[in-house]
């Protein structure tokens, strides 16, 4: 069976999408085979994979990413497009949206949701195996995994819950008192991986690579893996 990951988190700029694409490719690089949906309207893991949105992301068929160094194949993209926007209105039936591609047989489905608890966020969580909420490093950020259980209440299946801090500044204070607030608040949720603020990171997506391929020697791309060694667990995969 195909494991379903979303990646979510209703506070924009915590590295959501950089933590959904980043975690594909580090899977993919295992040999699994993984099949990304980009189900955020704005389309940021879709460009930052070098693809267009889709006029019709409703029907858009996976493309795979070809790289020299991940092999055609191991990754796919479903990519999104501004025709999302009708699902919130409820102009468009999100279930379709959710699932892996029947004809493709995944070993892992990886959501980057849009950043709010709309009718795309919920039904993406009504189908995980695992929800992964990026936390950033800052006062307001841990608010995220408390409104991400709030949601929860309204699932019929939920998922289980890890959350990440990401854009971690190990020098600031305030990480640990984040990290203290959150294994306090909610304990067992919290990801012992922890995501640096790295400038090659950010400069990624505008190269249309995963970190790990445009610089596989920085800091953020043995954190990538390093998380993605400790979901694999939750989500019944094994990672070397």
């Amino acid at each position: 069976m195909t494991s379903i990951l979303a990646v979510t988190g209703a506070k924009g700029g915590t590295g959501k999408t950089t933590t959904a694409v980043n975690l594909a490719a580090a899977f993919a690089a295992q040999g699994r085979r993984v099949e990304l949906r980009d189900l955020d309207p704005q389309a940021s893991a879709t460009r930052a994979l070098g693809q267009p949105p889709e006029d019709d992301p409703a029907g858009a068929a996976p493309l795979p990413l070809r790289h020299e160094l991940l092999p055609s194949g191991r990754l796919l993209l479903r990519p999104a497009g501004r025709k999302l926007i009708r699902v919130e209105r409820g102009q468009m039936s999100p279930e379709a949206l959710v699932t892996p591609h029947a004809r493709w047989a995944a070993d892992l489905f990886i959501i980057d949701c849009p950043p709010a608890l709309g009718a795309l966020t919920m039904a993406a969580l009504g189908v995980a195996t695992l929800a992964l909420v990026p936390v950033e490093a800052s006062p307001l950020a841990f608010h995220a995994v408390g409104d991400l259980r709030l949601a929860f209440d309204e699932l019929d299946r939920k998922p289980k819950l890890k959350a990440v801090l990401t854009r971690v500044q190990r020098r600031r204070r305030l990480t640990d008192t984040i990290r203290e607030r959150l294994e306090r608040e909610h304990p067992g949720v919290l990801c012992d991986a922890e995501i640096p603020e790295d400038v090659r990171a950010a400069e990624a997506p505008g190269a249309e690579l995963p970190i790990a391929l445009h610089a596989p020697g920085a800091s953020a791309a043995d954190a990538y893996r390093q998380l993605a060694r400790e979901l694999a667990p939750a989500l019944s995969l094994s990672f070397k």
